[in-house]
């Protein structure tokens, strides 16, 4: 039972960690494309915003990568 704890535990702060990173990591392409924004009268690129199912997709994604190459997920 203290294994299944630690894990969970574990797990829960990698997806902490990793939700972080992704918000760092957004504010700074944020801030660098409002930096280098088009001159005025210039055609402006507008890539589609990533939604909240997509940031939670990768994150899952990562837990699985993570849980599957240390054997938690899928175990040998």
């Amino acid at each position: 039972m203290g294994r299944l704890l630690v894990i969970v535990a574990t797990l829960a702060l990698i997806v902490a960690f990793v939700a972080i990173l992704v918000t760092i990591v957004a504010k700074i392409l944020d801030a660098s494309r409002r930096a280098s924004a088009p001159a005025q009268g210039q055609e402006i690129y507008r890539p589609m915003a990533p939604t909240p199912f997509q940031k939670i997709t990768y994150v899952a994604l990562i837990v699985l990568l993570f849980g599957v190459s240390t054997g938690w997920l899928g175990g040998l």
